[in-house]
């Protein structure tokens, strides 16, 4: 009986795996991408092995490939399928068949010959070619990932390594892959939905290294699938976002919310909403997910991962992922076909037109000199004007033309055509050199990051290191009830010193929205370990767009001090000077580069290194504060301050300013005083 019970048991679980290979290869058969390749299904019948649980993934692929493709490329994945299978059975027995590189091998070589008939017609150094090169290297790597998923004991997951957990990963993201693909409500996408859950999940257990390369692979595909350069960089930042540090899954799932919202300056107004609602969407049901699978996942992670070491390596990885990406679209940035010849004007108006004309022969080939002149002559106003009248072209051309009001319409519209196309061009080409600098600059966010593991954790300031006084204040513009300026003070946990001064554009609610939105990003940015240099470069690109949208900038004034050094550096863009106090003398600090939406993308802030010594003060302001081309009073007033109480010194200053340029502008001014000694901590009035 006992016998009879076990061999029924086994009989059931070979059905039901039968079962779930069938079920597995008929929806990877739906996974498309670039509209037409389909590898992932081969991949899957190649690691399904030779049994009856291959034939089982052998007739899902056939089913699924018949419902959801078009015959012809239904053929074409069912001839590949079956020369797998056959292949298979062919060496099963033998030791070949064992070695880990024979099935993707086989795969790689199989979809080649079948797909190689099919780009025949086409030929193969074109955009077609490349597809087929890709779609080979895929159904071979997924052959190896999806072999390695369905070894995995069901009964045994805290045993899984980092290969079985990546090859679960590429399974998971390959059936989203079909998901993806089918339409819901508009272009809302339950494939996308599950795919941000599950860089979630992995940013979640295994930190900002991890769920950045999880959003990058989840965001390829989904990209992939619509046919869009958007998704990859969104997932990726949005993981980044949420792994700048570290709280409990509600404020985690809140600040990948954030990051989305910060991708949204690079899509359309309808893929926003739509990618607003998918993540939010996601967030919930991430949220709905037991604490216990995470604290689960995490133990095993600690206990299989050397954790800085592996994180380090990650975070450079996806770090050269996102450089490889920038270089890669550099090179693809081809310049558009040349379509800014007037003269292409007048040819597509007289395909339209003159065709099929009698006079055609006559006007284009007999006298086509005379023609030409002719069409010559009113380039200049057409250009000038933006369309062209009747009175414009020669008495002789317009007396002969049959259809000459025809051909004066069409003349017009092409040219307005004409100007269309310019204007989509150059959008076309700021918009390609906007996402470039974007995926550069999380290029070096996340070297950054890495940097921060490799150098261990952050060190606290000696206890012996000298203290820093800082006093602020400020006032608004008068009829204004809030300054459009905005101030920050802190210090980093690695014991460097920040003082921030952004004013936003005009004065009032506005400008201080503006303000404090930038001080808020900067402020995260180097609380989070991120060198200033590249904090401020990757704020000025999202602010250049935020500007596009807007219209509005700030201006940024940032000092960053090392304490144990006496090291200060200033960066500014677009900020008043700053003034720097040694002993009597007064030293001036500028900067030229245009304010923080203003610059270009790539442009990196003013920069000024100095070394401050015990008794030294240094002075940020904002242009309200007092006039950079009549600031004698300020240097003045500042060389001949004998007090001891830097609250004086600031007082002193703005009642002195408030004489000079009253109430006109909003005005701040930070102070800062290097100690010799431990005397107070960070004070703000």
């Amino acid at each position: 009986m006992n016998f009879v019970q076990t061999l029924t048991a086994v009989e059931k679980s070979r059905a039901l795996s039968c079962a779930i290979r069938f079920l597995l290869a008929a929806i990877l058969s739906g996974s498309q991408i670039f509209g037409a390749y389909a590898p992932f299904g081969l991949g899957f019948v190649a690691a399904a092995g030779a049994g009856m649980e291959g034939l089982s993934a052998l007739l899902g692929l056939l089913v699924g490939a018949l419902l959801m493709m078009p015959f012809t490329a239904a053929i074409k994945y069912i001839a590949a399928a079956i020369l797998i299978f056959s292949v298979s059975v062919a060496f099963f027995d033998t030791k070949l068949y064992r070695k880990h590189a024979f099935l993707p091998l086989i795969t790689a070589a199989c979809t080649a010959v079948v797909g190689f008939v099919y780009l025949m017609p086409q030929g193969v150094f074109n955009t077609d070619g490349a597809y087929f090169l890709l779609e080979i290297f895929l159904a071979g790597g997924c052959a190896v990932c999806y072999r390695m998923a369905l070894a995995i004991q069901i009964d045994a997951p805290e045993t899984l390594e980092r290969q079985q957990l990546f090859a679960l990963f590429v399974l998971a993201i390959s059936l989203l892959i079909a998901v993806a693909a089918i339409p819901l409500a508009g272009r809302f996408s339950l494939g996308r939905i599950f795919s941000i859950v599950l860089v979630l999940a992995a940013g979640r257990l295994g930190g900002m290294g991890l769920g950045c390369a999880a959003g990058l692979c989840a965001g390829l595909s989904m990209d992939a699938v619509s046919g869009t350069l958007y998704f990859s960089m969104a997932y990726a930042l949005s993981a980044m976002t949420a792994g700048l540090r570290r709280c409990g899954r509600a404020r985690y799932t809140l600040l990948f919310l954030f990051g989305t919202v910060l991708s949204l300056f690079w899509c359309s107004a309808e893929t926003a909403v739509y990618t607003l609602l998918e993540t939010a969407i996601a967030g919930v049901l991430f949220l709905l997910l037991p604490e216990k699978l995470f604290q689960k996942g995490r133990r095993h992670r600690a206990a299989a991962l050397g954790a800085p070491n592996a994180l380090e390596k990650q975070l450079r990885g996806a770090a050269s992922v996102f450089r490889d990406l920038y270089d890669s679209l550099s090179r693809a940035g081809t310049a558009p076909v040349n379509d800014e010849n007037v003269a292409t004007v007048f040819d597509r108006a007289a395909d339209q037109i003159c065709r099929a004309c009698p006079l055609c022969a006559t006007c284009w080939d007999a006298d086509y000199v005379t023609t030409y002149n002719a069409l010559n002559d009113v380039t200049e106003p057409l250009n000038s004007r933006g369309h062209v009248l009747p009175s414009d072209f020669p008495a002789h051309f317009s007396s002969r033309c049959l259809r000459f009001s025809d051909f004066t319409a069409a003349v017009n519209a092409e040219f307005t055509a004409l100007l269309m196309r310019r204007q989509y061009t150059r959008q076309l080409s700021s918009t390609r050199a906007q996402a470039r600098e974007q995926y550069a600059r999380l290029s070096e966010l996340l070297s950054e990051s890495a940097d921060q593991v490799e150098r261990g954790a952050a060190v606290p300031a000696s206890a012996e290191a000298p203290m820093c006084d800082i006093c602020t204040a400020g006032r608004a513009k008068a009829g204004e009830s809030v300054s459009g300026d905005t101030l920050s003070t802190f210090r980093s946990e690695d014991g460097k010193v920040f003082l921030l001064l952004s004013d936003g554009m005009g004065c009032g609610e506005d400008a201080r929205r503006e303000s404090a939105m930038t001080v808020r990003l900067l402020e995260q940015f180097l609380k989070a370990g991120i060198e200033p240099s590249t904090a401020l470069k990757t704020l000025n690109s999202a602010l250049t767009l935020h500007t596009d949208e807007s219209g509005s900038f700030t201006t940024i004034d940032l000092l960053a001090m090392t304490p144990e050094s006496g090291s200060v550096s200033f960066y500014k863009f677009g900020a008043a000077p700053s003034y720097i106090r040694h002993g009597k003398s007064v030293r001036r600090v500028t900067g030229s580069v245009l304010p923080a939406g203003l610059s270009s993308s790539d442009r990196i802030p003013d920069a000024t290194t100095v070394h401050l010594s015990a008794g030294d003060i240094v002075l940020l302001i904002s242009d309200g504060f007092a006039d950079s081309s009549d600031d004698a009073w300020l240097e003045t007033l500042f060389s001949q301050w004998e007090g001891s109480d830097i609250h004086s010194l600031t007082s002193a200053l703005m009642d002195e300013s408030l004489r000079h340029g009253g109430r006109s502008d909003d005005a701040s001014l930070l102070v800062l005083r290097l100690s010799p000694a431990p005397q107070h901590p960070v004070q703000a009035v």
